[in-house]
């Protein structure tokens, strides 16, 4: 955890709706001094902000070991120290796509003081991304609290995630961070990608519980769809229920396929 015992107090000289965001830095960190200024000098170009916002910028980023070593300056307009206990945040290239998620908690953030800013090191590790990067993509990336409410994937074991594809999965993850939960009691099915191999035709797909309570789900018939026609039919079989408020990751594949696509898959009614 970082520690902010000892604090050093920039004057940014950046005035926001009349009062000043002072950067704070803790000597503990053993931040360069090179570094303080590349600090100092974010904290005076950044816009504005309005009164009682908290914002995430982030100012670094390089590839490490499988994941990702960010860099980020936390500002915030808030009349009241305070703490955060989770907070979920995306990373996203330069067309809004989640390319990770991370959900912070104190481990990773200081105590925020009322009208500051504070550098955050932050590593965004493997399960927590969505893919690789190549290094062009790393100065285009930024940092956004994920506000909107999501299903949260139910947990698989190992061999059943190593059962889809790596661009599967990754779509998966992808699709559940930036779609809206199902609707309050309500139990649907989204399909999420395709893939096709010469006579295979693999869905992954998530099956949403709104409910509050699990879904005994033990098999579920469903149909592949060409235009208006159904070609082809599979049953999927679950291992455990589906868990209240989540989505549960499957995959469907169905043979013998002669026709191109485009493709969609529903329940067998």
């Amino acid at each position: 955890m970082l520690g902010f015992r000892k604090r050093k107090q920039i004057d940014t000289g950046k005035t926001e709706t009349g009062r000043q965001l002072t950067l704070v830095i803790d000597s503990d960190m053993g931040i360069p001094k090179e570094d303080e200024y590349m600090f100092r000098y974010h904290a005076k170009r950044l816009p504005a902000l309005l009164d009682n916002q908290l914002s995430i910028e982030l100012l670094h980023a390089e590839n490490l070991m499988g994941g990702l070593s960010l860099v980020a300056l936390f500002r915030n307009t808030l009349p009241s120290s305070f703490e955060v206990n989770e907070l979920p945040v995306l990373l996203l290239n330069k067309d809004n796509v989640p390319l990770g998620r991370k959900v912070l908690s104190r481990v990773d953030l200081p105590s925020f003081e009322p009208w500051t800013s504070k550098p955050v090191y932050l590593d965004f590790f493997a399960d927590e991304l969505f893919g690789e990067f190549e290094a062009e993509e790393l100065t285009s990336m930024r940092l956004v609290f994920q506000m909107n409410p999501i299903d949260p994937l139910q947990m698989l074991l190992d061999e059943e995630v190593e059962q889809f594809s790596n661009t599967a999965w990754q779509q998966l993850r992808r699709t559940n961070v930036s779609t809206p939960p199902v609707g309050e009691n309500e139990f649907n099915l989204m399909l999420v990608s395709v893939e096709t191999s010469e006579t295979n035709v693999t869905a992954t797909l998530l099956l949403r519980n709104g409910y509050e309570h699990e879904l005994n789900v033990e098999q579920l018939p469903l149909e592949l769809v060409s235009g208006d026609e159904a070609i082809a039919n599979t049953t999927i079989r679950l291992s455990e229920p589906v868990q209240g408020k989540h989505a549960y990751p499957v995959q469907a594949t169905f043979e013998a396929i002669e026709v191109t696509g485009p493709f969609t898959v529903r329940i067998k009614q």
